[in-house]
């Protein structure tokens, strides 16, 4: 049963990150078809008209959460070694996106592809995509410090460890750990980035 939080008065700031926490608690305990303004308020302690002053759907308010949740989980890593830039780019997946309410708002959301296939899109575009952005920079880097070839870069490397990532929190209900990290890093992401290619470099977002 959904948890009720008595009523509090905030205001701002302060309400708002309430309402955030709030609304991926309850898609992560109801679901995304459950999922509604009345929830949403009752977990944060506050009435419904704050949250129809400023989002007209349930579905709204989820997608202005999941992009603060994720604000600054994608940014740039340069530690001047490839191996270790990708660890830290994993590390933040498991830590930052796939953990708690946060990776169960996520996994509702996008499983809802055949039903919201707009909102699915909105997710992986406005949420996700900098995270692999942020990757085809570090391999970039790594390849103007000599580390790999420019040309080996594509949709497949950048995309390859966040694919095994999301892919073992689903099927095992938890992100994986820093010695199963590694092993996506040695024996996936790097033989492919370091295995060659051939034709001019692409982009990849």
């Amino acid at each position: 049963m959904p948890e009720q939080v008595k009523k509090v008065r905030r205001r701002g700031q302060a309400l708002l990150n309430a309402i955030y926490r709030a609304v991926l608690a309850e898609v992560a305990e109801v679901g995304f078809r459950r999922l509604t303004m009345e929830g949403i308020a009752s977990r944060a302690g506050t009435g419904r008209m704050p949250l129809y002053r400023r989002w007209d759907t349930p579905e709204a308010l989820l997608l202005d959460a999941l992009a603060d949740a994720l604000a600054g989980t994608g940014g740039p890593v340069d530690t001047g070694d490839l191996r270790q830039d990708l660890l830290v780019h994993f590390r933040r997946m498991t830590e930052q996106v796939l953990a708690g309410d946060l990776g169960s708002a996520l996994g509702a959301v996008m499983g809802e592809r055949g039903r919201h296939p707009d909102l699915v899109v909105t997710v992986r575009d406005r949420m996700l995509r900098p995270h692999l952005a942020a990757i085809e920079d570090s391999l970039r880097l790594a390849a103007a410090r000599g580390e790999l070839d420019e040309s080996a870069i594509s949709t497949e490397v950048c995309a390859a460890g966040p694919a095994m990532i999301t892919v073992h929190h689903l099927i095992n209900g938890a992100p994986p750990v820093e010695a199963e990290l590694a092993a996506i890093v040695d024996r996936v992401v790097l033989p492919a980035a370091r295995g060659g290619g051939t034709g001019v470099a692409r982009g990849v977002i």
